[in-house]
């Protein structure tokens, strides 16, 4: 019995530390929008002779490396779901945690706490994908703004279509990441 009791507290444990690092790799995405904005912000100084394509390569990165951060997030989210899923499958007793574990996956009894998951569920991914959607846009505004750098007319109009349809990939890693309801 202490070896189980071990385990779960172990579980226990790796499971919240996998929901801590999501406030982390959060503050990276906003270093990113930093990023750009200082970019932006500094775009005067830069002169046409200083390699204009290296710098176009830069600004498109981030937007690349913010999706990079959105699926580690993913990640997390969907090993902390293992995590409790195995703690309510072989942790019966006591019923409580096997209850805990449903209602916070949004698979317990209670309409109202299935609505406050939904709506948790909704708000965790309107954090993650909206600001990746801004690093974009800003990204391709940078890029318009960087001399010597012709940036192809269908820039912006191809950064909104990206964030369309990350918007609606996100919506739809909900039943997967966020709840199984």
């Amino acid at each position: 019995m202490a070896l189980e009791e071990d385990l779960y507290k172990s579980l226990l444990e790796e499971s919240k530390l996998y929901r801590e690092k999501v406030s982390t790799i959060w503050l990276q995405k906003f270093t990113l929008l930093g990023a750009v904005i200082g970019f932006a912000v500094a775009q005067s100084r830069i002169t046409t002779g200083q390699n204009p394509e290296l710098i176009a390569a830069a600004v498109l990165s981030l937007p690349v490396i913010a999706v990079f951060l959105d699926i580690k997030l993913g990640e997390f989210g969907i090993h902390a779901n293992v995590i409790d899923h195995f703690v309510k499958r072989h942790y019966p007793d006591p019923a409580v945690l096997g209850e805990w574990e449903r209602t916070n996956w949004g698979l317990g009894a209670d309409k109202s706490d299935r609505r406050l998951i939904r709506i948790r569920s909704i708000l965790t991914v309107a954090v993650t994908v909206i600001p990746t959607c801004i690093i974009a846009v800003l990204s391709g505004l940078a890029l318009k703004s960087i001399p010597g750098f012709a940036a192809p007319g269908w820039t912006m109009p191809s950064v909104f279509v990206f964030c369309a349809i990350y918007i609606g990939a996100g919506y739809g890693s909900i039943p997967l990441v966020l709840f199984r309801r």
